[in-house]
């Protein structure tokens, strides 16, 4: 094995975004090798359908499903127009609410309409190309891993999954079929402004120091999925939802109003809370700009746990083991919560998010909308890292492109790549909800050394619900 860990030569993916099947992907091969080397025995138990073996006509166009066409989904279609022109077929739309699904099929044109995604993939599989997962967050893995099983390309949204072991699956799945092509959801990464990639250019130039000197990021944004009340008693279910699919492998519960809700994310039953919706954005610039192992220690503190959903006002620190010896201490912040001990003059505290890179020359801080060099005065004037890379050509588009030319590597936030941070993100989520302020994570094995949080690293499942599981 290569046992080389240094950052990847940025110089290797100059001007290449422009041309995608020549993209190479800005990935982190350290922490990919070190979260898998125990893993490798497992491909012998996956199956897949032989759909996507065969070569295909790069001019063709895609068949796609779309499960989830409502909320994120609805955005993840109108985005994947836009960025091809139209050029790909939505062949087939699921949703668990008729009325939403109505209403998309009629806008876009589409003929084969499922409620449950089990039926569409049975009756379907043979005749798509790819999925794409907008489902909310309690559905993801189940359905992303049923599709990949079938030789299925995924897209899915983040967070991967609102579990440790559900990551794991989508990993090993995508790990086992090198030919199918997945893709996660921070499009964050695709943004025509440029910011991320442009962070990377800086950060590797030594403008604040060695990136390997690094030793704090801390990362922040303001919001929360935290209701303005708890929920009381239950409500008749809408009509137009089938709520039994909506349940989907988690156990029953009475429906309430506050489920479809913008608070959703933050119920333990449909999501982790904040810091499984954003994380996945932020934590990931700094994953990829660094180069980063899983981590080995997690620290929680925060308000006291609430049992049906994840509160906010948390700040998380992440212990990252580096190549070189040294450890890299990540900060996550939400709600009201900001870094503490940073002089004025190095980061922006008016920003409600940011991620902030903390070197030895100095600061740099980054989010959607800019990226900036503290101090300010020091870094006046100064010539900035050269431009290395070309224009993204879309999130969604990249996976497409990846797909027709049969390049997975082209797909910049591939399933085995992302699931590592989801895993550790989503571990610090359970943390919370079990009160358990620090743990050990043994990434390799799969478990930390608290019992509290083992017990929910895999989800309960309904009956009738069974989850594609590789052994691993």
């Amino acid at each position: 094995m290569n046992t080389n860990h240094a950052l990847p030569d940025a110089n290797t993916r100059v001007a290449t975004r422009a041309n995608s099947a020549a993209n190479t992907p800005l990935r982190s091969v350290f922490s990919r090798r070190s979260f898998f080397k125990t893993l490798a025995a497992a491909g012998a138990g996956a199956v897949f359908a032989p759909s996507i073996l065969s070569a295909r006509n790069p001019n063709s166009k895609l068949q796609i499903a779309v499960i989830g066409v409502g909320g994120r989904g609805g955005e993840n279609i109108r985005e994947l127009v836009a960025e091809t022109k139209g050029s790909e077929k939505f062949f087939a739309f699921c949703d668990v609410n008729a009325n939403t699904l109505r209403a998309q099929a009629k806008r876009y044109k589409v003929e084969h309409l499922f409620a449950d995604y089990r039926e569409l993939l049975e009756k379907q599989a043979g005749a798509l190309d790819a999925v794409l997962v907008a489902t909310l967050d309690h559905t993801h893995g189940i359905i992303a891993c049923e599709a990949m099983k079938r030789g299925l390309h995924c897209y899915c949204e983040k967070p991967l999954a609102r579990s440790v072991w559900e990551n794991r699956q989508l990993a090993l799945y995508a790990r086992q079929n090198k030919k199918l092509c997945t893709q996660t959801g921070t499009q964050v990464r695709s943004w025509g402004s440029a910011h991320y990639y442009r962070g990377i250019e800086m950060l590797r130039s030594g403008a604040i120091g060695a990136p390997d000197d690094i030793e704090e990021v801390h990362v922040w944004c303001r919001g929360s999925y935290v209701p303005r009340k708890d929920p009381d008693g239950s409500a008749p279910v809408p009509a137009g939802l089938n709520y039994d699919l909506w349940l989907g492998p988690t156990p029953f519960r009475p429906f309430h109003p506050l489920w479809l809700s913008y608070s959703k994310y933050g119920f333990w039953h449909s999501g982790c809370g904040w810091i499984t919706g954003m994380g996945p954005h932020t934590i990931d610039l700094a994953w990829t700009a660094l180069n980063l192992a899983p981590p080995t220690q997690i620290e929680v503190d925060g308000p006291p746990p609430h049992p049906l959903y994840n509160r906010d006002n948390q700040h998380v620190v992440f212990t990252h083991p580096r190549p070189n010896g040294k450890t890299l201490k990540l900060h996550w912040y939400d709600g009201n919560r900001r870094p503490q001990g940073i002089a004025p003059e190095r980061i922006d505290a008016r920003a409600d998010a940011g991620v902030l890179f903390v070197g030895k020359d100095g600061n740099l801080q980054i989010h959607y909308g800019y990226n900036k060099l503290l101090p300010a005065k020091k870094f006046a004037g100064q010539a900035v890292a050269p431009r290395l890379y070309a224009p993204s050509v879309g999130h969604h588009k990249q996976w497409l492109d990846a797909i027709k030319a049969g390049k997975p590597s082209q797909c910049e936030c591939g399933f085995e790549y992302a699931a590592p941070y989801t895993e550790a993100i989503t571990l610090a989520a359970q943390m919370h909800a079990t009160g358990t302020k620090r743990l050990a994570w043994d990434a390799a094995a799969l478990k930390t050394d608290s019992p509290l949080v083992n017990a929910r690293l895999k989800p309960e499942f309904r009956d009738n619900w069974k989850f594609p599981e590789i052994a691993g």
